[in-house]
């Protein structure tokens, strides 16, 4: 259970709080295996090596966030609205700070966060890979 209780305080780290509704039987474990069965079709071996412990924390943590998004279920725990970039008063004209001027949208840095956990630098795995005969 150490690993239900790291991804479960990695998510609290991010601002989101696991509900009754995500309990240990239902999302995150569910999240928790997905990546190791990830993790382990990458290094082709039957159990994830204490190295890529973090590693399989995150990606858990980005399956989670990313179901729980597709679903609409993020909460107030995360704002996607996008900032004013300006506002003027005569005529009223109000801009929004976007990908147009170089900046991310709030969801396109949490969608490219997400991406990350989910998707680690195949660096990473190959120190652990196994070849296949």
């Amino acid at each position: 259970m150490a690993l239900y209780e790291d991804v479960v305080a990695r998510l609290a780290s991010l601002g989101f709080t696991v509900t009754a509704t995500d309990t240990p039987d239902a999302a995150v474990t569910y999240s928790i295996n997905r990546a190791e069965a990830f993790i382990k079709s990458q290094i082709n071996r039957t159990e994830i090596p204490e190295g890529l412990y973090y590693t399989h924390i995150d990606m858990a943590v980005g399956l989670f966030l990313k179901d729980k998004k597709a679903c609409g279920q993020l909460g107030a725990a995360f704002d996607f609205t996008a900032p004013a970039k300006s506002i003027s008063e005569g005529d009223v004209s109000v801009t929004f700070a976007g990908a147009a001027d170089g900046s991310l949208t709030p969801e396109a840095r949490f969608d490219k966060m997400v991406d990350a956990f989910i998707n680690p630098p195949q660096s990473v795995f190959a120190a652990f890979r196994r070849l296949k005969w």
